[in-house]
């Protein structure tokens, strides 16, 4: 079931972009661009560090496209004499779609790099890839004519071993057009 709805997502992502893109007209390249993120952090036992660029492109005005890396530090001290400590570097693509001004659906690919410090696998400390794919929506607040912040709510749709975080998660972020 899980299988069906990513791949259902991708197909859509990938129909809605084919369409949307002819059905436009643009101005020039820059007009399209817009840089964002987020940053994120906690500490304490279970120290949390996040730092996650992304370059959003608008193809229409109601359909995003965004690239972007996440990089994510964390240490976790809650066990008695182990202490686990690892960096993730993810590689993301994400679409959002503008249901109007404000609330947008959003889809969201992530491949995750990071190093087998529980020794799930034959070779401790290797590095593992895990694939995520996310889904959600959101909300956002303007802040100018080009900028917003925004809210959403996420779900990962792959929920396994290899999977860091709490399910559903909550991201907020900004964008801030050129």
């Amino acid at each position: 079931m899980i299988d069906i709805l990513k791949k259902s997502i991708i197909i859509v992502i990938m129909l809605l972009s084919s369409v949307i893109i002819n059905a436009q007209n643009f101005n020039k390249f820059t007009d399209k661009l817009a840089f964002g993120g987020d940053i994120g952090m906690s500490f304490g036992t279970y120290m949390y560090i996040n730092v996650s660029p992304i370059v959003y492109y608008s193809v229409s005005e109601n359909f995003v496209l965004g690239l972007g890396i996440d990089y994510t530090y964390f240490k976790d001290n809650s066990y008695p004499g182990f202490t686990y400590e690892s960096s993730i570097w993810s590689p993301r693509l994400m679409a959002r779609y503008f249901l109007g001004e404000n609330i947008f659906l959003h889809a969201e690919i992530q491949q995750m790099f990071y190093q087998d410090v529980y020794g799930t696998t034959l070779n401790p400390n290797s590095w593992i890839s895990s694939t995520r794919y996310y889904a959600g929506g959101g909300y956002r607040t303007w802040i100018g004519s080009s900028s917003y912040s925004f809210i959403m709510l996420l779900f990962d749709l792959q929920s396994d071993e290899f999977y860091f975080g709490i399910n559903p998660q909550i991201q907020m972020g900004f964008a801030v057009g050129i």
